[in-house]
Parts: C-alpha cells; sequence; structure tokens
C-alpha cells in the first residue's frame, strides 16, 4: 500500500514539475539555448539546472563555467527586471552591445577621415603664405610719377636739433619808441589824435601856448607807428619835461626770453629762435643779446630777440613759447618729415617695388621741425618716396587697398 502511495506521490511531483516548465519563458532566446530547451536538456527552475550539467558538457557554446553562471541568475535576472542576454555583463543585451560597437568603431573611422582631411586643408592653407598679397603694390606710370611730383631718394644719415622750449614776453622795441614832449611850458590849445592812431611822422598831434610870448605851436609824430599813450587835455599847462603823446613802430618788437642756468653755456648770439602764439601762429628771430646777470625775481637769464614784421599776436604784452635748438644729434638715417606716413596708427614710408611703390612701416626715433630719424624698417642706401608720400597714401586709402600690402606676413 505504501508503495502505491509514494509511486502517486512521485506521478503529482512530476506533473507539476511539467506544467510550471512550459509556463515558464526561456532566461535566453539566442539559437543555442532555444535549441537546448527545445531538446528537453534546458531547465530553468532553482535547484534543477544542475541536473544534466554533467551532460550538456561541451555542448555550449559559452563554456561550462559561463554556463552555469548563466543558468544559475537566468531565474533571478527575470524576476528582478535584469537585461536578457547579457552575457559581458555590460547591462545591454549582446546584439545590443555589438550592434553599438559596430556603429562606434565607424564613426571613429568616419572622424578620423574627416580630421584628416581638414588637417591636410589647414596645412595646405598654412604652407600659402599670403604670396599673392605680399605681392600687391600701388602701380604707377612715369608719366603719373611726374605730374604727381614724387622724388624718390636714397636714405642717408643726418643731423637732428634737439630743441627746447623757454618761456617768453613780448616787450616794445624801445628802439622804436619816441616820446613828444613841449618845447616850452605851455598851455594845450587843441588835441588831434588818440590812443592807437596810425601816424605818420610828421603829423600834427596838438597845439600848445607859449606861456611867456603867447605864441601858438604845434607839435608832430617823431615817426610811423601807433599813438601807445596820451596824456593830455585842452586847456591843461604842460610843462616842457612833460610827455605828452609816445609812439612806438609795433611792427618790430623785442621778445625776451626767460633762459634756465643750466641752459646758459649753450646758447649764442646769433641762434635763430621760433616763437609760438598761444593760437598756434609763430614768428622767427634770432638772439641779439644775452643778460650776464640772473633775474633777483625770475632766477633766470634774459635773452632777447628782435621779431620784424610780427603780427598782432606778438603785441607787446604777449606770453608766447620760444624754442631753441640748443643741442644735435647725428644718425644714421634721417627722412624728411613728409616722407612719414600714418597708415592705421602705423607709422611707413613708401619704397619702390617693382613697376609700383609699397608701405614699410619704419620705427621713429629723434625728431626736429625739418627731419625725423628712422631707427629701424629703412637701411643707409634704401630707396625712399622723399617728396609726394602722402599723394601714394591718398591713392591707397581710396582705391581700398591693403595698407600692408608688400609687409610680408
Amino acid at each position: 500500500m505504501k508503495k502505491y502511495l509514494l509511486i502517486a506521490l512521485l506521478g503529482l511531483v512530476a506533473g507539476s514539475y511539467g506544467q510550471q516548465t512550459e509556463k515558464t519563458e526561456l532566461a535566453c532566446d539566442c539559437p543555442s539555448c532555444l535549441e537546448k530547451a527545445a531538446s528537453g536538456k534546458e531547465f530553468t527552475l532553482s535547484g534543477l539546472q544542475g541536473l544534466e550539467a554533467q551532460d550538456a558538457e561541451g555542448d555550449h557554446d559559452h563554456g561550462s563555467n559561463e554556463s552555469l553562471e548563466h543558468d544559475e541568475d537566468a531565474g533571478n535576472e527575470h524576476a528582478s527586471g535584469a537585461v536578457p542576454h547579457d552575457h559581458d555583463g555590460d547591462g545591454k543585451p549582446d546584439h545590443e552591445s555589438h550592434d553599438s560597437e559596430a556603429l562606434e568603431e565607424e564613426h571613429a573611422d568616419h572622424a578620423g577621415c574627416d580630421h584628416a582631411a581638414e588637417e591636410a586643408e589647414l596645412d595646405a592653407h598654412a604652407g600659402h603664405d599670403h604670396g599673392s598679397e605680399a605681392a600687391a603694390a600701388l602701380e604707377l606710370t612715369e608719366e603719373m610719377i611726374q605730374k604727381v611730383g614724387i622724388q624718390i631718394h636714397k636714405a642717408e644719415g643726418g643731423t637732428i636739433s634737439l630743441a627746447t622750449v623757454f618761456p617768453a614776453e613780448i616787450k616794445l622795441n624801445r628802439d622804436q619808441t619816441a616820446a613828444v614832449s613841449p618845447r616850452y611850458a605851455s598851455i594845450v590849445r587843441q588835441v588831434f589824435a588818440e590812443i592807437g592812431d596810425t601816424v605818420r611822422k610828421g603829423d600834427v598831434l596838438a597845439s600848445l601856448e607859449n606861456r611867456e610870448t603867447m605864441a601858438v605851436y604845434t607839435v608832430s609824430a617823431p615817426l610811423d607807428g601807433v599813438i601807445l599813450s596820451k596824456d593830455l587835455a585842452v586847456g591843461e599847462t604842460a610843462n616842457d619835461d612833460k610827455v605828452l603823446f609816445e609812439v612806438g613802430d609795433l611792427s618790430s618788437v623785442w621778445a625776451d626770453i626767460s633762459i634756465f642756468p643750466q641752459y646758459q653755456h649753450l646758447l649764442r648770439k646769433g641762434m635763430p629762435v621760433k616763437f609760438i602764439a598761444h593760437d598756434g601762429h609763430t614768428a622767427s628771430g634770432t638772439v641779439k643779446y644775452i643778460s650776464p646777470i640772473i633775474s633777483h625775481e625770475t632766477r633766470t637769464f634774459t635773452a632777447r630777440c628782435v621779431l620784424e614784421g610780427a603780427d598782432e599776436d606778438f603785441t607787446p604784452g604777449a606770453f608766447v613759447r620760444a624754442r631753441i635748438n640748443v643741442e644735435t644729434a647725428d644718425v644714421p638715417v634721417a627722412v624728411p618729415r613728409e616722407a612719414i606716413q600714418s597708415l592705421e596708427g602705423e607709422s611707413v614710408v613708401f619704397t619702390r617695388s617693382g613697376d609700383g611703390f609699397v608701405t614699410a612701416p619704419v620705427r621713429l626715433g629723434l625728431a626736429d621741425e625739418h627731419h625725423v630719424e628712422i631707427k629701424s624698417g629703412l637701411k643707409p642706401g634704401d630707396e625712399y618716396v622723399a617728396v609726394g608720400a602722402f599723394a601714394l597714401k591718398a591713392e591707397m586709402v581710396t582705391s581700398g587697398m591693403d595698407p600692408h600690402a608688400g609687409h610680408g606676413h
């Protein structure tokens, strides 16, 4: 009886196992696993995976260790939502991982080709040093060169004058000023001139009556000039020592320059001086006199110049600046000021290049009123445009040419 009960119990267990096997989804859907499941050699229930491990050894192409690990984890992976058919443990199905790797390899190959092509293009461009731009030049015919008045000189050394500026005051030229006084003690009868009037030599200025003889006489202008002062009125008495009028020739004035003591030994009579008024107007003179003593008020020496033909900016009482070339310096290369032009904030000179002209950047040094020292960019013997550089600059700007053409990049 017990024997029959045991057989019945085993039958029920076997039936239950069979139903569970049919309902359970396979843990892996690769061709090898499907084949084994179809042959009845694959078990998906926990505890039964190793029943036929020895019989199945060598049949699964993943190797014995991989097969056991795969079979043991299959149920747990499905239960916890793990990725199926993940033999390499990367969190993705093997066929997706293989596709991703293939795409990455294809992209890497493609990127390598593109970058190589770009680098080759950049290298080819880098090797091209803008020769066409460097070769550009402003071309002019000989007729145009002569018409514009362009003059080409060879660079050579020169002397630069080092100027110093001093304060100066315009004063009356006492050598060109005269006072008018009565010849006798007199009474003023008439006045014919006022301050600021321009008079000529011999013009009557006033009439007076001699107090002793009652004779009437006149006083006149002693020179051509302007009435600077007047000190009389009709009916007044005037002694023979009183100054009635002062007449001055303002076309000639003195310019008294205050010289600092350290420059006294550098000044000489006859040195040229340039005077600059407050509005920029200029006048020229030469040193006529140098004071031998220092002024107690200013602690300076006085050097005097006579300005002939000065305009109204240099009237007596005006303060101006005096520029004197007190020293000189010899330089290897000096060019006229008009040869230097400014293009885009850079100092340049124009040089000859074939049938045209190009700009050459230069570094400037000392400068005076007429010349500028060239420290670099132009060597002795180099040809440059000394006259007419501004016309070339204007042509280059209006034609839209690159100002740096010819520099080389």
